[in-house]
């Protein structure tokens, strides 16, 4: 059973001494491996005691770590360069930067509080959804509702900004993310 049903947004970590939240994907059957291999990342790059926990969803964990994220996902983008046999399993990083419940006008609210204050006025921005395991909405629809709620300039191809929806069970991750902020070992330089 996943724990992330128990997550708010980051209050109950940062009380804990854990500041930022990662998704890390993994192929499905290295549950074990893969977790080793993140938690031995995050001691490398100087956190003592990382939190890997599943996600509810094969193949995606959450990673609570100390360290800010967006330095970890550049740290995995220098290291994979150098030592990629390191990333066997961890094979996708991608930072959280709030967490909410999945229902549709919660992720709006949070959307129009949170998310839309941190894409400037001359700044472009897109937004992708991961509804894994919510099908009582089309993704365009989720879209459509959610995009109401920023009131910028949409540019698809090459945002300045890509607001980025992924729904885990009961638990919704929101990123807001520059270029470069996602690090995948099929194409590290994202």
């Amino acid at each position: 059973m996943s724990k992330l049903s128990n997550i708010k947004p980051r209050g109950a970590l940062v009380a804990q001494g854990y500041c930022m939240d990662l998704l890390v994907s993994y192929p499905r059957g290295y549950y074990g491996p893969a977790k080793r291999e993140i938690v031995r990342i995050l001691r490398r790059f100087g956190d003592p005691e990382p939190h890997v926990e599943k996600s509810g969803i094969p193949g995606i964990f959450v990673a609570h770590t100390s360290l800010d994220n967006r330095h970890v996902i550049a740290r995995c983008t220098e290291l994979y360069h150098v030592e990629p046999e390191l990333f066997r399993f961890a094979i996708k990083w991608l930072p959280v930067d709030y967490w909410c419940e999945k229902d549709l006008n919660a992720i709006k609210r949070l959307i129009e509080e949170q998310v839309a204050p941190r894409i400037g006025a001359q700044e472009t921005w897109a937004m992708k959804v991961e509804r894994r395991g919510w099908g009582q909405y089309h993704t365009v629809e989720i879209i459509q509702h959610l995009a109401e709620a920023i009131d910028r300039h949409v540019r698809l191809k090459a945002p300045d900004k890509l607001v980025r929806i992924d729904v885990l069970g009961s638990a919704v991750a929101t990123s807001v993310l520059r270029p470069g902020e996602i690090f995948s070992t099929h194409a590290p330089s994202l």
